[in-house]
């Protein structure tokens, strides 16, 4: 039987392919309270079909997912929103592992809605602190998610994030504690880490502060370290290379104070940091800065044209022009 056109619109609608001026329509349309038979059977047939299987973009399609539910500021059609819900599920599936689908998806009820996932995402040019349900402190930088029990139920404290963040974990031996993210998983009983992990970058980066904690990239073959204070751990999972630094952790973790830090960064690093601290846009070509990195810092008072001066000086050959919210450089 062929797929209905309320299906293949709502499938459209959520891997993002109508247009602007038609999502707009059609999201206020899902979420009113007409044919919900129709919809809660398109929804539920996407749900049977979806393969689960995502690329290092999933929390961001998590997060535009959450945005367009909350965007409304009404209350979802219960049906309706307890299948869009699912379908956010299914998209942190290959993130969640084995935990994750059984603990989530069986165990406690085939619908996100019980499992009281959290979702914390902060917008670009924002920055965030948190208190998690076990006291443990968190600060999340310009476009980060972090999603997590509301409630820690379970043996372990399991987090998801996408972006940056700073961790102060509240000591409980009983319960370790677990940040999974697209590329690596790091776990700490008691400690002060600060974990990179954008989607949008080849690398993830741990770096420790004070205790102890053990990290687990996903490379083909298992490989589990454990980092000591001012320890920094870099994966490259496009290369599938790992580097360990010793650095000074205290100066790495000063973007939380509003610091913008680069450590041997490369141009597209610098690039995609700027866009999230700025919210802007920067369009340049990535041939004529290949291959090079580069060391800056700049303090929290310092604004986007006073950072593009200081890169003009130091970078031979870089030109900049600002345009509204776009930045070109060439």
């Amino acid at each position: 039987m062929g797929k209905s056109n309320i299906h293949i619109l709502i499938g459209k609608f959520f891997r993002n392919d109508l247009p602007p001026e038609i999502q707009k329509n059609f999201h206020a349309w899902l979420l009113d309270r007409n044919f919900p038979e129709e919809k809660e059977k398109a929804m539920g047939a996407l749900w049977e079909e979806e393969s689960a299987v995502a690329d290092e973009s999933t929390f961001q399609e998590l997060s535009r997912l959450h945005k367009r539910i909350e965007a409304s500021g009404r209350t979802l059609h219960k049906p309706i929103g307890l299948y869009i819900r699912r379908i956010a599920a299914i998209i942190l599936l290959p993130l969640l592992g084995v935990f994750g689908t059984y603990y989530y998806l069986t165990k406690i009820n085939p619908v996100v809605e019980e499992a009281q996932l959290k979702e914390c995402f902060v917008a670009n040019g924002e920055r965030k602190q948190v208190e998690l349900p076990d006291g443990t402190k968190v600060w999340l930088n310009s476009g980060s998610l972090l999603v997590y029990d509301k409630q820690f139920r379970g043996k372990r404290r399991l987090l998801f994030l996408n972006g940056e963040a700073r961790f102060q974990v509240a000591k409980d031996p009983e319960k370790p504690f677990l940040v999974k993210t697209a590329h690596m998983t790091v776990k700490a009983l008691g400690t002060v880490f600060n974990l990179n992990a954008y989607s949008d970058q080849d690398v993830t980066i741990a770096t420790l502060e004070e205790g102890k904690i053990q990290v687990d990239p996903c490379l083909k073959k298992d490989t589990s370290l454990i980092l000591s204070p001012d320890e920094q751990i870099i994966y490259n999972h496009r290369l599938e290379t790992l580097s360990l630094n010793t650095v000074d952790a205290g100066r790495v973790m000063q973007w939380t104070d509003g610091y913008l830090i680069f450590q041997t960064a490369s141009f597209d690093q610098i690039v995609k940091t700027i866009e999230r601290k700025f919210n802007v846009t920067v369009n340049y070509e990535t041939e004529p800065f290949a291959g090079r990195s580069f060391t800056m810092k700049f303090n929290p008072d310092e604004g986007l044209e006073q950072v593009l001066e200081v890169m003009k000086e130091m970078i031979k050959g870089l030109n900049y022009k600002i345009k509204e919210n776009k930045v070109y450089i060439n």
